[in-house]
């Protein structure tokens, strides 16, 4: 396996952001209304916060059944966390992808309805965040859950 070019480098954040909202005009309108990138500065601004406008976005446009553009966004996603460095590679998951979580909390689910979207690593990231803070019983189906309980009561009745 051949060695991946680092394209994405998180103290060059504008070029992070600038492929994130690539090749998606209202997301970028979106965006560009809350960051300034022209003069985006590492060490003045707040990339973790500043992607919360795209999450916000993602979030919205889910609610709204608007997901014309997801497909891009997470091909762009992809991208990045491919070809981030560690550091980006972590503000994809713990800016992005779990922002898109947090905000969407109880109202999206989040556990399978964004897997159409995903590329291969980033639903892997994505999985394993969910992983981290639930443990992973939601990757088991609730027939497949029931079937377990059942079992595991027969057993106590034992």
């Amino acid at each position: 396996m051949g060695l991946i070019e680092l394209k994405y480098k998180y103290k060059e954040m504008k070029q992070v952001f600038e492929k994130l909202i690539s090749n998606i005009p209202e997301l970028k309108d979106h965006f560009l209304k809350e960051v300034d990138l022209i003069n985006y500065n590492i060490e003045e601004d707040l990339p973790y916060i500043d992607v919360g406008s795209i999450s916000r976005y993602v979030v919205e446009k889910k609610l709204n059944n608007q997901t014309s553009t997801f497909t891009q966004l997470f091909e762009n996603a992809e991208e990045v966390y491919v070809h981030g460095d560690d550091e980006v590679k972590n503000f994809i998951v713990i800016g992005l992808l779990e922002g898109i979580q947090n905000i969407g909390g109880s109202k999206i689910d989040y556990y399978k309805s964004f897997q159409g979207w995903l590329k291969p690593q980033s639903r892997i990231a994505w999985d394993k965040l969910i992983d981290s803070w639930e443990g992973n019983d939601w990757r088991i189906s609730k027939d497949k859950q029931k079937e377990i309980d059942k079992i595991l009561n027969k057993k106590k009745k034992k």
